[in-house]
């Protein structure tokens, strides 16, 4: 009932969202010989309740000499392989950010469903044409033109960024000073060992003090044919929800 006037038009409901198309789904259309990982990749994204979150994911790869064995061999092609997967349910365009460095630090494209095959052997050259300088590795230096170009985009879009290093890390404390700056920022960085030895402060930064938040977790693998990808799914989303909550609690996100 009412009393005088007219009666307001009630408002109409907001549009129902449009249903998620799956991970194996958008797999499937451009790259249907990775819908294996796409499978296992969606169990550890389910298991992590990370199945509708937005995310920009980066990859650093360590191009240093002594990680010749893993380039030649084709273990670095691997990374990407299983990394584009995640990169395709994170970010709306399905891009995967890529960086090398040797004793400098190249940005190279974006990796996605339609240039991941090959993509180390044939990206800018391929991986022994590009421009590093000497094949010594320098972290801070990637770490820097990283942290700068997520700073410029100036939204608050998490990222993710896997950072491949075969050792011999020795910077430890201007890659303190770095990790602890950029806790402030809304980027987490997973590290990981690959069949290296000498991870230097990587190893300790899960545990380092004085951030925001902890914004950094590292893992080891002697070979990455050798975990189940279901096990380095899981690894790789380990710490991530953690980070998330963290950074919204401090206003990072």
């Amino acid at each position: 009932m009412h009393f005088g006037g007219e009666v307001a038009d009630a408002p109409a409901p907001a549009p129902a969202a449009p249903p998620r198309i799956s991970l194996e789904k958008k797999i499937a259309d451009a790259a249907p010989q990775l819908i294996s990982l796409a499978k296992k990749a969606q169990v550890s994204l389910e298991k992590a309740r990370l199945t509708d979150t937005k995310a920009r994911v980066g990859l650093v790869l360590d191009a240093s000499g002594s990680m010749n064995p893993q380039y030649t061999r084709g273990h670095v092609q691997e990374v990407v392989d299983r990394l584009i997967p995640l990169a395709v349910h994170f970010d709306d365009d399905g891009a995967l950010d890529c960086w090398a460095f040797g004793a400098k630090p190249q940005q190279l494209n974006a990796v996605t469903l339609s240039n991941f095959q090959n993509f180390i052997r044939t990206d800018h050259g391929g991986w022994k044409d590009w421009e590093l300088g000497a094949r010594i590795n320098d972290e801070p230096k990637a770490m820097r033109m990283v942290i700068d170009y997520y700073k410029k985009s100036g939204d608050k879009t998490p990222v993710y960024i896997l950072f491949i290093s075969d050792g011999g890390v020795h910077q430890d404390r201007e890659i303190t000073r770095l990790m602890t700056e950029a806790a402030k920022l809304p980027i987490f960085w997973q590290f990981v060992g690959l069949g290296g030895r000498g991870y230097g402060i990587l190893e300790k930064l899960d545990d380092l003090g004085g951030r925001v938040v902890d914004n950094c977790n590292f893992f080891a693998l002697d070979r990455l044919d050798e975990i189940p990808e279901e096990k380095l799914y899981d690894l790789l989303m380990e710490e991530f929800p953690d980070w998330l909550k963290a950074a919204k609690g401090a206003g990072i996100l």
